[in-house]
């Protein structure tokens, strides 16, 4: 009897601990797997796209959009990119939908790029001045923007923070041009004295 006992104790001794270690390496492939899971970096709120944009994705990463706000030309733009968010992808659309999160609907319109045509363009934009200021001087603009590519509707959400630099910088190119405006004022205003002293000069 003490034999039997004895190789049972010992039979279950090596199952229990060939399942501890089946667990202990189960566990381990988890930790493996989670260590090199793709993070969404990429994409992720902050980045940034070819044109310097704010990126926006569109299905299951399918394609992107990238919105870009010009202050030179007062425009609101988008391009439609690749699924990588690098190349161009061209679409059909004559327009497409920004709708601003508690503001009426925006409507941009196809502007191909050189090269682009037979219908089709990966730019589209809105040329308004007061619209491009106002989402200066919020600094963000939030809200969902529709296309349809290849005949098929996507939509994607619109999460793009200005730089407070790019903002401020604007704000102080005013501020030189005021400057230089006084300057040439004083200018002006100094000339008429100059003369009349050195009038009195050739007098004496």
């Amino acid at each position: 009897m003490a034999r039997i006992n004895l190789a049972l104790i010992l039979g279950l001794g090596l199952i229990l601990t060939s399942v501890g270690c089946g667990n202990s390496k189960s566990d381990y492939k988890r930790v493996q797997d989670i260590k090199k899971a793709p993070a969404h970096d990429e994409h992720d709120h902050g980045a940034k796209g070819p044109h310097g944009g704010s990126l926006v994705e569109l299905g299951a990463d399918e394609y992107h959009a990238e919105v870009v706000l010009d202050h030179d030309t007062h425009a609101l733009r988008v391009f439609v990119l690749d699924k990588e968010a690098k190349g161009a992808q061209t679409t059909s659309a004559t327009e497409i939908t920004i709708a601003p999160e508690g503001k009426d609907s925006l409507t941009l319109k196809a502007v191909p790029l050189d090269g682009e045509g037979d219908g089709k363009s990966s730019r589209f934009e809105l040329i308004d001045d007061k619209l491009v200021h106002d989402i200066m001087d919020a600094k963000f603009l939030h809200g969902d923007l529709r296309i349809t590519i290849n005949d098929k509707p996507y939509s994607g959400h619109i999460d793009m923070h200005l730089d407070g630099d790019d903002h401020d910088h604007d704000h102080d190119h005013e501020k030189e041009d005021h400057k230089d405006e006084h300057k040439d004022e004083h200018k002006d205003e100094a000339k008429p004295a100059t003369e009349e002293k050195k009038e009195e000069e050739k007098k004496e």
